[in-house]
């Protein structure tokens, strides 16, 4: 257990982490997950160092005290951006992660992408709002029969474009806005998404295997990003971020209303 928590992995200086009950038991649950399995140490990108604990058999061994410190920071950072209206955008196109990533945005009602990453979606954020009200207006035309006017083989074309656009861009329709963070599942494969988001000054959160260069996101969380297990507890931890953060919401502008009522009611007295 210590050797996969990282308590007995210290360099000169620091101290030996203290846990309370309750992070030890999540730390438990999270080396259950297998969520401290890393890559092949010769894959170990050098900037790693500080999130991992040892090695096994050749394997990198994730310190998962670091991962549950940065699975906080990052949900605290989600709860923020939440309570002030801000968009959540998730990206998970490889095969372990694009079903729960999905599910995630469906259930959660927030923007997702589980198909290839379109070059652009934040750097040219207009011209993918354009193609989805583009999506919007065909599916509007088909449900009122307006393609109908069109040949059998235009017909069969448009509803080709329709396939395609639903495909990359179904799961973008609610982000009418540059979202204010984004969660990007498996850093190696998407690195071109970490350089977007930095370049708009998107908040980026990223779930990376040791091979993944750390510093190319705001808030990197070191995992095993392989193993269905391991995305379904970061999907979850995440989840709840964001249903704390719109719970948050809600009281804070019911508060705000119920003080603007007290405030209304005192100067007509």
């Amino acid at each position: 257990m210590e050797d996969i928590i990282g308590q007995n992995v210290i360099n000169e200086g620091e101290q030996v982490p203290t846990l309370t009950r309750e992070e030890e038991s999540m730390v438990r649950v999270m080396m259950e997950a297998g969520l401290f399995y890393g890559l092949n140490r010769s894959k170990t990108n050098p900037k790693m160092k500080p999130y991992l604990s040892s090695t096994k058999s050749g394997i990198e061994i994730i310190n998962l005290v670091q991962t549950l410190k940065s699975l906080n920071i990052a949900s605290q950072v989600i709860k923020e951006k939440i309570k002030a209206g801000g968009l959540l955008l998730v990206v998970g196109t490889t095969p372990a992660v694009k079903v729960s990533v999905k599910e995630m945005g469906k259930r959660l009602g927030i923007s997702y992408t589980t198909e290839r990453w379109l070059g652009g979606t934040l750097t040219n954020f207009k011209t993918i709002t354009a193609r989805i009200q583009y999506l919007k207006k065909l599916r509007s035309d088909k449900e009122s029969g307006k393609l109908e006017k069109y040949t059998k083989k235009e017909r069969l074309n448009i509803e080709r474009e329709m396939a395609k656009l639903e495909k990359f861009l179904s799961g973008l329709e609610t982000m009418d806005k540059m979202p204010a963070a984004i969660i990007i599942f498996d850093l190696q494969s998407h690195g071109l998404i970490a350089k977007e988001a930095r370049r708009m000054k998107v908040t980026s959160i990223a779930i990376s295997n040791t091979s993944s260069d750390p510093e190319e996101v705001d808030y990197p969380i070191v995992s095993n990003d392989r193993n269905p297990k391991s995305i379904d507890f970061i999907v979850s931890y995440l989840s709840k971020a964001i249903e704390d953060g719109r719970k948050e919401a809600a009281e804070a502008a019911q508060m705000a209303k119920a003080t603007e009522v007290k405030e209304t009611d005192d100067k007509s007295r």
